[in-house]
């Protein structure tokens, strides 16, 4: 065998997990030379009072001032809510950006701190085409102190490099990607996740484990993505079903955020060869399905429909699932995973199809946004393929 093919880890942020780590943000804030911290996160937190337990901490313990909450983030981080996040941030003379929040805010966070860094005011400026590709050395630093704290186990967007930005005219997520897009710190409180409903917490639980499946079967995996996503999908098949029948379960919470953060590092540094997330983009953005629930349906589909690209893995991902091979050849293996899968969701209450209904005549347009999403683009799926995963998600009215 000849010697393994050259790859680079790159990855800026330094992660703290464990029960209240949140108290340490004022202090880490302090360590980055800020003096007034910009606080991004959304109205449901607001009410759920965790945005009321981060302001406690600048007041208790002083330091850095909190100048400001911006809570107007909604589902998807939309290119809008980016523009208005930036020009707010500005307004208050804001010197670090503290994200609280599931993806959404996290994505926002990240897309307002490359405006900030690349110095324009409209992020569509920086996504050209939907594709906005930063990599070294045109990705340089960008030079706006970062925290984050995850409010879900799922997108890992803490310390992902490509941040989802929702364009709303046009109806497609567009992807940007920088090296220096991740917190500098990420801080993994399972506190905060423990309000977190059962189908949230289901859904976005699917997504890490989406990151690490389609980290792994990437034809762009190395040895390195593949440890760290078979670690991520044997905590996520252990500790997801706790997390979900109890969410006070902390040790399962600990576990699921440091599973979505193992996944996305996985997923991250394989290559856009993403066939999953390519129709989730597309269908999340023309129905406004959550991401989560658009993973967490389209999983098995696309293992089944798709065999090509998850068999080289599939005795490494029959395994992760606990599932004994001796003896499979890698269809049946691969056969194994999916039912894996698909056993995974009824014990986490996912149905197997999208809650949306659609007329038959809308799943041609889901096909064109399917292959102009910057994935598709990329790593084009075969056209019987995508029509034949698009049928067996929806329920047709």
């Amino acid at each position: 065998m000849g010697a393994p093919r050259y790859f680079v880890w790159d990855f800026h942020t330094t992660v703290e997990v464990g029960s209240g780590c949140r108290t340490f943000v004022c202090q880490r804030f302090m360590e980055l030379g800020c003096r007034r911290v910009a606080l991004l996160t959304d109205q449901g937190l607001v009410k759920a009072g965790i945005v009321e337990q981060i302001e406690s901490i600048f007041q208790v313990q002083g330091g850095p001032a909190l100048a400001g909450i911006y809570d107007k983030i909604e589902q998807d981080a939309a290119s809008g809510a980016v523009n208005d996040c930036a020009r707010w941030y500005r307004e208050i003379a804001a010197d670090g950006i503290l994200a609280v929040g599931g993806g959404s805010v996290l994505d926002t966070a990240k897309g307002v701190k490359a405006m900030l860094g690349m110095q324009v005011t409209d992020v569509k400026e920086i996504i050209l085409g939907n594709m906005g590709l930063y990599l070294k050395p045109l990705g340089k630093p960008l030079g706006v102190p970062h925290v984050a704290i995850p409010t879900t186990a799922g997108t890992g967007s803490e310390v992902s490099p490509i941040a989802v930005i929702y364009n709303e005219m046009m109806k497609i997520k567009a992807d940007l990607i920088h090296p220096y897009l991740p917190a500098d710190v990420a801080l993994l409180d399972p506190d905060l996740t423990v309000g977190l409903s059962p189908k949230m917490t289901a859904h976005t639980g699917f997504d890490a484990l989406c990151h690490a499946v389609e980290g792994l079967s990437s034809p762009g995996a190395n040895c390195m993505i593949d440890s760290l996503a078979l670690q991520a999908i044997r905590l996520i098949a252990k500790n997801l079903p706790l997390a979900v029948a109890d969410g006070a379960n902390l040790e399962a919470r600990t576990k699921m955020l440091v599973a979505s953060n193992m996944s996305i590092m996985s997923f991250a540094m394989s290559g856009l060869f993403y066939p999953v997330h390519n129709i989730a983009h597309a269908v999340g953005a023309q129905m406004r399905i959550p991401h989560g629930e658009t993973n967490a349906v389209l999983l098995p589909v696309v293992m089944e429909k798709l065999p090509r690209h998850y068999l080289p893995k599939a005795e490494e991902l029959a395994r992760a699932f606990d599932v004994h091979i001796k003896g499979m050849a890698p269809e049946e293996a691969l056969k194994a995973a999916v039912e894996a899968v698909r056993s995974l969701q009824r014990e986490c209450g996912v149905e197997p199809v999208f809650s949306s209904k659609v007329r038959k005549n809308v799943l041609g347009s889901l096909y064109w946004s399917v292959k102009i999403d910057p994935a598709g683009m990329l790593y084009p799926l075969p056209e019987d393929v995508i029509k034949n995963i698009l049928a067996n998600c929806f329920e047709i009215e």
